[in-house]
């Protein structure tokens, strides 16, 4: 997407997301408590420079993107000097990141208080609350999303290889650790044109559910960006996980 860069420099947005090699059927609460959750790997994404933090694979190389690859024990020190109070605020932007990838990250490492988090997946549900009349947003992965809205990626042959968390998960398991990161690094370029043809053109292409066919939307309920920034809440976290622990005593007990 042209001057996608220097657009997100400018506002100072990075998308980003992160993998972990713990499978969730092996924790007692599971997906409810990402905290619990392992970090293996971290991709950044900021327009210009794909960032990769992963202790297992020496380089990772995405086609025509400038392209680092860090040690996991560099990733505190990358976050203090990337996001310094001179040009705050910043927003980091990811895909389901409310109930994973951020409560993770935030959990494993100390991010500034300029930092914000944006779930671009409860815009998406918006656009389609919006579109479909409803009281409630349907939910599209992110291959669906990029498919029809024609974004386009270098990191990965077609979308086709975009891999889902269990089969990355897998992937993850025989070896094949690069090919997960280069996964995430295309989930990152996906997120980050998707999020700012949202914001900038104030429009999005999803499915609509009662043709089955694409339909565009307009989004002008972006422009209030407060709506969807969020800082992860430790305690709203450890609120849900103790409804979720209450929740299951009931059903043993029935």
């Amino acid at each position: 997407m042209e001057g996608l860069g220097s657009w997100m420099q400018q506002y100072g947005i990075v998308a980003y997301k992160v993998f972990s090699s713990t499978d969730a059927s092996d924790l007692p609460l599971g997906w409810i408590e990402p905290r619990e959750f392992s970090l293996d790997g971290v991709v950044f994404y900021d327009g210009v420079v794909m960032t990769v933090f992963t202790d297992v694979v020496h380089s990772v190389l995405v086609k025509d993107k400038k392209t680092q690859t860090r040690d996991i024990g560099q990733l505190q020190d990358w976050i203090d000097n990337r996001f310094t109070d001179n040009n705050a605020p910043y927003t980091l932007v990811s895909y389901g990141s409310r109930t994973f990838d951020a409560p993770l990250l935030h959990n494993e490492y100390e991010i500034p208080n300029t930092v914000g988090q944006v779930d671009l997946r409860e815009m998406v549900a918006d656009a389609s609350m919006e579109h479909h009349g409803e009281s409630y947003g349907r939910r599209y992965d992110i291959r669906t999303l990029a498919s029809i809205n024609r974004t386009k990626q270098t990191a990965i042959p077609h979308l086709s290889f975009l891999l889902k968390p269990i089969e990355l998960l897998a992937e993850w398991q025989r070896g094949m650790e690069r090919n997960v990161l280069k996964t995430l690094a295309a989930e990152v370029e996906l997120i980050a044109q998707l999020y700012c043809s949202m914001v900038v053109r104030e429009e999005l292409r999803i499915i609509d559910r009662r043709t089955e066919r694409a339909a565009t939307v307009q989004c002008d309920f972006v422009r209030d960006m407060t709506n969807y920034r969020f800082v992860p809440d430790p305690e709203e976290l450890d609120k849900a996980v103790k409804e979720h622990k209450e929740k299951l005593i009931v059903e043993e007990d029935k």
